[in-house]
């Protein structure tokens, strides 16, 4: 149905707001500091009033972009939002076909050039420094997203989506190690330390977003917690089924942003290839021989 696709949008885009104030008040305990706590009901609606002030603040025009480019990638990476949102595993909506594991790739693998172009036409140096960085990143950890969503299909035959609860009954010795596995993966597409090369906001001032300003950079911030709630709900297809462990992976994922130091750029590389995909191969071969 095409209504519960678009409510289904809705409330994803609803839901970025609270997540944003959760990572706020948890970061702030987790650190001894004071979290919003003064806007209307303890802050709850600070998310919101943020939004609502980027959208109105001026948008300050810089000689040096490549414009056309500059405003054309935010559209760009909200219609790939959008179109992602739609393959959510439902039975009876208008995602429901047998290989989205395809659609899902094909627009997760477009968002390299959305941060290409993004920091491309912002014309700086510490943009396309950040560029460089975060493509070779996005580019090495999405070959391990893809073989571990591939991992289950091996043993079912299947490419969709909706099947991939099943998987659970299937996982038995290697539950642990493939979970671990998927969420380190999955960090690290969605930047989050100790993966989070594309700002590096203590070594290249921010990044992609430095010249992005105003409702141009609200509505990246949208794009990258509407990915990363997507990212979670999606792991938990994979294993658990509830809404709770939806929860815990998202307070998982903030957690470790108070104490995780970032990785050096090429420990970081070296820790995926040489020990992740190690780790990916055994998993295969295990499958192989059992």
């Amino acid at each position: 149905m095409i209504f519960m696709e678009f409510l289904l949008m809705f409330f994803l885009l609803l839901s970025i707001m609270f997540i944003t104030l959760m990572e706020r008040k948890i970061l702030g305990v987790l650190n001894y500091r004071k979290s919003p706590n003064f806007f209307f009901m303890n802050s709850f609606f600070q998310s919101l009033m943020d939004f609502i002030k980027l959208l109105t603040k001026k948008v300050l025009k810089l000689n040096f972009i490549l414009k056309n480019y500059w405003i054309l990638m935010i559209f760009f990476g909200v219609i790939m939002f959008f179109l992602i949102s739609l393959n959510y595993p439902f039975n009876n909506s208008i995602s429901y076909f047998y290989m989205n594991f395809f659609f899902f790739f094909m627009i997760y693998s477009l968002m390299a050039f959305f941060f290409l172009l993004l920091s491309y036409s912002s014309n700086s140096f510490f943009s396309i420094l950040s560029m460089f960085r975060v493509l070779t990143q996005i580019i090495s950890y999405e070959v391990g997203l893809m073989f571990l969503f591939f991992f289950p299909l091996i043993m079912m035959n299947v490419f969709n989506f909706y099947f991939y609860f099943f998987f659970n009954s299937l996982v038995v010795l290697f539950s642990l190690v493939y979970l671990y596995l998927l969420i380190l993966v999955a960090m690290s597409e969605m930047n989050r330390l100790p993966f989070d090369f594309l700002e590096s906001e203590t070594e290249l001032v921010s990044g992609f977003n430095i010249e992005y300003m105003s409702s141009l950079f609200s509505f990246i911030f949208l794009i990258e917690y509407g990915f990363f709630l997507y990212m979670m709900v999606l792991l938990n297809f994979f294993f658990f089924l509830n809404d709770f462990f939806v929860m815990m992976m998202i307070f998982f994922v903030i957690w470790t942003r108070s104490f995780l130091p970032r990785f050096r750029y090429d420990k970081m590389l070296y820790y995926f290839w040489k020990e992740i995909v190690m780790l990916i191969m055994y998993l295969y071969l295990f499958i192989l021989l059992f």
